[in-house]
């Protein structure tokens, strides 16, 4: 449906096991201001409770008492429930712009609430503070709220205590002290961890919500009672035995590369991948019935058994990029996906973008992006290009597009016979290559700090395919950064 100001609006949040409301407090011409209110009930809200209404306050972690107003999609998603219209409760307008959250902010501020007074008013107290405290040697301020042990080195982490508004910590080696102190600080709610060398890990206790990790070498995990988030780092090339409360309840898992099936996890809610080559469907269903989102990015890649998605009745958001494989008589139904809300499809089967446009086009409450169907012929020429998503990219011309592939393609071809040649100027040779990659580059005006990352990207994979040892890497790089002006 299409929202008025003033409407109010309640849904469903799993991790409150609640509901939460919200107001649509202005109509724009792209969207509407969303107001989370301050109202949570085991039932809907009726009709009869909207003269009572107020906007919550929130003021969990770096918030001081501020209204909750976002920027969101005009189409209201099919699992909120209109419940009638009042005055909108504040006239001003807001800067920020997201997704309709579900409650989330409600269920973070209840989350905020269940810590100790003590430690939240150190949080707030170091939060608004310009006092320096020294962490390995090193100057670094009071209010600090992410830490990289690759920038501020440090060896055992309780040397971390007097950063009070910590709550990221990025680790490139283990540290002595580390699980203490997780279990110790319940604010630390994202851990970022490579090269741990460790067989088994144990979070329980900590307070660490999103977790990022290495699977190299890891054969079991014991996830903490607030993890909802696991993120691989790399492939997961051995399954590792994740032990989760609740068998993965509301929780999400993002692979790399491909995705392993949990069985022990058999009510993981959440799925995603990049760089994915392929997936059955079928299979994945088979381990993971109850999913609730799924979100696939190719490689390009390609999905077996698609029609099988419609045996995940409880899904609500589904995004695929670059996959390929199946047909439009594939696509579900929209009634064999009733809880449907989000469905993103770009750069897939030209006919299966057709017949999933026309299925959806009409169903209310789904935010629907069909986009960049694709022919066999594209799919041929594209397998092995990075720069294929530049096709169709907003404010890239299609020229630029085409040439950024051809001069990738050149640069494979002439490196790769250098590194098989072995000639005595192969570096050489190299290095002027990647010089004549990199200008026509900087002729294209359009490029800013994401095309930047693609190419640099694009140039990395590609020098990580490279035999090892047959060209000097850095040197490379090297060029690369002396060459671009973009």
């Amino acid at each position: 449906m299409k929202p008025q100001p003033g409407d109010v609006f309640c849904v469903y949040n799993r991790a409150l096991e609640q509901y939460t409301a919200c107001q649509v407090t202005k109509v724009k011409e792209k969207g509407v201001v969303v107001l989370i209110l301050d109202w949570t009930g085991e039932k809907p809200l009726s009709p009869g409770g909207l003269a009572g209404l107020k906007p919550f306050c929130l003021d969990f972690l770096f918030w001081q008492g501020r209204y909750d107003l976002t920027n969101v999609p005009p189409e209201v998603p099919g699992n909120y429930i209109h419940v009638g219209n009042i005055p909108p409760l504040v006239e001003e307008d807001s800067r920020s712009y997201s997704g309709w959250d579900g409650g989330y902010s409600v269920a973070r501020q209840r989350w905020w609430e269940s810590i100790p007074e003590e430690r939240r008013r150190a949080f707030k107290a170091a939060a608004a503070s310009q006092r320096m405290v020294e962490i390995g040697g090193q100057p670094v301020k009071e209010c600090t709220s992410k830490i990289q042990d690759a920038l501020t080195p440090f060896g055992d982490c309780r040397e971390l205590r007097p950063l009070r508004c910590l709550t990221t910590l990025e680790c490139k080696q283990w540290h002595p002290g580390l699980m203490d102190y997780l279990r110790e600080e319940p604010l630390l709610m994202e851990l970022r961890l490579e090269g741990h060398g460790q067989k088994r890990l144990d979070l329980r206790g900590s307070g660490v919500q999103r977790l990022l990790l290495e699977p190299d070498g890891l054969e079991e995990l014991w996830l903490g009672e607030k993890t909802s988030s696991l993120l691989w780092l790399g492939e997961e090339k051995r399954p590792c035995v994740i032990h989760a409360p609740g068998e993965g309840v509301g929780m999400g898992l993002s692979f790399k590369g491909k995705v392993t099936f949990h069985p022990e996890l058999p009510a993981l809610a959440s799925v995603s991948c990049n760089s994915l080559e392929e997936l059955d469907l079928l299979e994945l269903h088979r381990w993971h019935p109850r999913l609730r989102s799924l979100r696939l990015w190719g490689k390009p890649g390609y999905l077996q058994n698609f029609r099988e998605l419609k045996k995940f009745q409880e899904l609500e958001t589904f995004t695929t990029v670059d996959l390929f494989g199946f047909t439009g008589e594939e696509i579900p139904k929209p009634e064999e996906l009733p809880r449907l809300t989000w469905f993103w499809m770009s750069s897939l089967p030209e006919e299966a973008a057709k017949t999933a446009k026309r299925l959806y086009k009409k169903r209310e409450g789904l935010d629907l992006w069909i986009t960049k169907g694709r022919k066999p012929e594209w799919l041929a020429e594209n397998l092995n290009n990075p720069f294929r998503h530049w096709d169709g990219m907003e404010g890239v011309p299609a020229s630029s597009a085409k040439r950024a592939a051809n001069l990738y393609k050149n640069l494979r071809k002439e490196l790769f016979s250098l590194a098989k040649e072995g000639a005595e100027d192969a570096q050489a040779q190299a290095q002027a290559a990647v010089a004549a990659f990199v200008k026509p580059f900087n002729r294209m005006r359009f490029i800013e700090t994401e095309e930047r990352e693609d190419i640099y990207t694009a140039l990395c994979g590609l020098l990580e395919e490279l035999p090892k040892g047959a060209l000097k890497r850095q040197a490379l790089l090297d060029v690369f950064e002396e060459e671009r002006d973009f």
